[in-house]
């Protein structure tokens, strides 16, 4: 069930990227819409990347290049964190002023730069396979506090970057109702990642308690969960940018208005 799951997740991811980076524009460097497209970009990468390596034979494979069993596991740990952290940088300048953009741009990618860094360093002491470490099956010692440690991270982000998202979509409900949509389909991506966080951290304490965990949350709700949640944040932060650009001429044409308001193109454009 995991190969074609997250194979369809990670080629739909694909397509929302290109689509993305075909409707697009460019804004210059020194505008704050420009460090939202370039978090936009590397969370569809970073997306991408992740239902990749969900992909058992690929995290199999990423184990026998490098010649260290959990490797597969330490990219996917990169680049599901990689997601949620764009997910921030996406929204950070709509929330924050314009004096505050750079110092929360920096806090936050430092506290992602410490996570990982602990990460990297338990990684040395695990002896288990990516498959292994993903299904958690008998981890202990430093392997379990290796999952564990991501999970919570994830836990902590997700459910931060969930309700930011919920927020912001009621707000814009009203006015913007294309940003609203594009913000909702992405909040809904961040509670299934926090769905698929919340169980593999429930089930790798199951197995350190030696308690009996359902077979079905680790057979069929944790794939799924992940998978429709990568590919839902995915088309959330696209979907404003490419139905602004496919809708807008129609309307202005129809209308013969522009629209002036610089929130919804901060919103809808970058």
């Amino acid at each position: 069930m995991d190969t074609p799951l997250f194979s369809a997740s990670a080629l739909l991811i694909a397509l929302a990227t290109a689509a993305y980076l075909t409707y697009a524009p460019h804004p210059p460097r020194r505008q704050p819409s420009f460090t939202a497209r370039r978090a936009r970009v590397v969370l569809c990468e970073s997306a991408f990347a992740s239902a990749f390596l969900l992909v058992p034979q690929v995290a199999e494979a990423v184990d026998g290049v490098t010649g260290h069993g959990g490797a597969g596991a330490l990219l996917w740990a990169l680049t599901s964190g990689l997601t949620i952290l764009s997910m921030q940088l996406v929204t950070v300048s709509w929330w924050q002023p314009t004096i505050g953009v750079r110092r929360a741009v920096v806090a936050y990618i430092v506290f992602f730069c410490c996570v990982m860094a602990v990460l990297a360093w338990e990684f040395q002491y695990v002896r288990a396979s990516s498959a292994e470490l993903f299904s958690a099956p008998d981890v202990d010692g430093m392997e379990a506090a290796f999952v564990l440690t991501h999970l919570g991270f994830l836990d902590v982000m997700a459910i931060t970057v969930s309700l930011q998202y919920i927020l912001l979509a009621c707000a814009a409900w009203r006015r913007w109702r294309v940003a609203a949509a594009g913000l909702a389909v992405a909040a809904v991506g961040c509670v299934l990642g926090l769905a698929y966080s919340v169980a593999r951290t429930g089930i790798t304490i199951a197995h350190l308690g030696g308690w009996a965990w359902p077979s079905f949350v680790e057979t069929h709700f944790v794939p799924i969960t992940g998978a429709l949640a990568a590919l839902l944040v995915a088309v959330g932060v696209t979907l404003p940018t490419v139905a602004k650009r496919l809708l807008l001429p129609r309307a202005r044409s129809a209308t013969n208005r522009a629209v002036k308001d610089t929130a919804v193109r901060r919103i809808a454009l970058p």
